[in-house]
């Protein structure tokens, strides 16, 4: 019975309180706990529609400013439809609570192609290329392309205009299937595609799976070059010129499983060096790529230069560890100065921390199988998708 007094006398002094106050408290709590308190109440949940909260009071809290590490898998229990996961660097933990099922037939299959300023970039079944915010639960669906009909890969990336935070869709592809690559842009600011140029021949456009990332007004994928090798193809946004930067060299015959990956503006390659291995079964012939270590570059560029340099190897230990259950193949991103790796069937994120130079694991998660698309996501609240 005591109890219970308490807990209503709690609840009087919290109404008690002025609404800039009470808004003011629940700025100041992680955003995981803000967006599962908008079961609460009907006030609460308002509160994610509410300019004056989001603009004032949550955007002035210091506390809890990083991305989120997101997991998504495929659920086969759940018709291959995407369970997403994300681990918060703040509270530590990680959490379900990124949901689509906002989006038209977002119950379904939904296809992550990227993040930047707290938006997904999506495509949805027999949809079209869709951006959301899954906190304020609104999306928007891109108009069609003008001139790509065979679309490669694609990305999205935050952007300024007159300090007007907007953003851009990136779409690398083929107007027919013998045309050379060229990109496209859709600027949110004019509400519209524009065709920016051809790339260079050289490329091979059937090599471009892995997507791509964003860095000071460029964004850059792994590609072939037929006439320089594997390497990074950089694209600049503004000035529409490109250049390619091939692979750092491996010694002893060692092949590269490569991932591109930003953290804020460094420009890592993460690579799984090994062999690559032929067996016969049945009068066929297969190749399997078996991983023995990870290596990590950054990309270093002067005015005189450019070249890849190694700065960390994963530990023999931990990458015993991290392979057991993969050995042919991972994933990695960047989320501000932490690079998090994950395998098929993987239940544990190996981090490397550029600051400090050190190793660690992240909590376990039981995420089941299926290959992993892991993304950084800035929550914002505040950001809008027209």
């Amino acid at each position: 019975m005591a109890e219970v007094e308490e807990e209503c006398s709690a609840s009087a002094a919290w109404f008690e309180l002025p609404e800039d106050t009470r808004e003011e408290i629940l700025a100041f709590l992680p955003l995981d706990c803000l967006c599962r308190s908008r079961s609460v109440c009907k006030e609460w949940n308002a509160l994610f529609s509410s300019t004056k909260f989001i603009t004032n009071k949550w955007a002035e809290a210091p506390l809890n400013k990083k991305p989120w590490l997101v997991l998504c898998k495929e659920n086969n229990q759940r018709g291959s439809s995407m369970d997403c996961s994300r681990y918060c660097f703040f509270t530590r933990t990680w959490k379900n609570c990124i949901s689509f099922s906002f989006l038209p037939r977002g119950d379904e299959k939904v296809q992550y192609f990227g993040s930047a300023q707290g938006l997904f970039l999506v495509d949805i079944p027999h949809g079209r290329n869709t951006v959301c915010n899954p906190l304020t639960r609104t999306f928007l669906q891109l108009p069609p392309m003008p001139s790509i009909k065979i679309l490669m890969t694609r990305g999205i990336v935050g952007w300024k205009v007159d300090d007007q935070e907007t953003y851009k869709v990136v779409a690398v592809g083929l107007s027919h299937s013998n045309d050379v690559l060229q990109v496209e842009i859709y600027d949110s600011s004019e509400k519209s595609w524009g065709v920016v140029r051809y790339l260079p021949e050289s490329l091979d456009k059937f090599d471009l799976s892995q997507g791509i990332v964003f860095c000071d007004d460029f964004f850059y994928w792994i590609g072939l070059d037929r006439e320089a090798g594997m390497g990074v193809l950089g694209f600049s946004i503004l000035e529409g010129t490109s250049t390619f930067i091939p692979f750092p060299e491996l010694a002893n015959g060692n092949t590269i499983w490569p991932k591109l990956l930003i953290c804020r503006s460094r420009i890592l390659l993460a690579g799984g060096i090994g062999l690559r291995r032929v067996w016969s079964m049945s009068m066929n012939m297969y190749t399997m790529f078996e991983i023995m270590e990870v290596i990590l570059w950054e990309f270093q560029k002067d005015s005189s230069s450019s070249s890849w340099k190694e700065i960390a190897r994963m530990p023999p230990s931990l990458c015993e560890v991290f392979l057991r259950r993969s050995f042919h193949s991972f994933e990695c991103v960047g989320v501000e100065d932490c690079v998090c790796f994950t395998s098929y069937r993987c239940m544990d994120f190996a981090v490397y921390n550029l600051n400090e130079e050190t190793w660690s694991w992240l909590p376990t998660i039981d995420a089941g199988d299926g290959y992993p698309r892991v993304l950084a996501f800035k929550p914002r609240p505040d950001m809008k998708v027209w």
